[in-house]
């Protein structure tokens, strides 16, 4: 019993320590983002269909400076750099949902367990638009 309290309570160190680092990249990325300039930065969030008010309430979720759609992208098979797939993102504002996505704990958490393209469909709000993407490649 001793043990599970100390385990838990280390766990819970980590934890915080964890949250404290990604609130750190988080706070450094906004600051980067914001140093490039307000007509930049306000084209780059109009291209994705986001207001600098949401961009910044987006900032503070979870790994909000990880990219998570690239990865997801890729973990589930789709190539992020193709024409076609920059395309279909741009058009549905995939970058949007997942910078604003409530899911980042838990995407992050199956990214580091590499089992994301197993889960994704449980909780990822762009997994339709996955679906819709590997539909198309497909039928390519």
């Amino acid at each position: 019993m001793a043990s599970n309290l100390v385990d838990d309570a280390l766990e819970a160190c980590r934890s915080a320590i964890a949250g404290l680092k990604d609130r750190g990249r988080s706070k450094t990325a906004r600051r980067e983002f914001w140093a490039l300039g307000p007509e930049e930065c306000t084209g780059m969030l109009n291209g994705i269909g986001m207001s600098p008010g949401e961009f910044d309430d987006a900032m503070h979720l979870p790994y909000a400076s990880e990219d998570f759609l690239t990865l997801a992208m890729l973990s589930v098979g789709i190539d992020p750099d193709s024409f076609h797939t920059l395309e279909f993102a741009r058009d549905r504002f995939m970058s949007r949902t997942c910078i604003s996505c409530p899911h980042r704990r838990r995407c992050h958490d199956h990214m580091q367990a590499f089992d994301f393209d197993s889960h994704y469909r449980d909780f990822c709000p762009n997994s339709e638009n996955f679906s819709k993407l590997l539909r198309k490649r497909c039928d390519a």
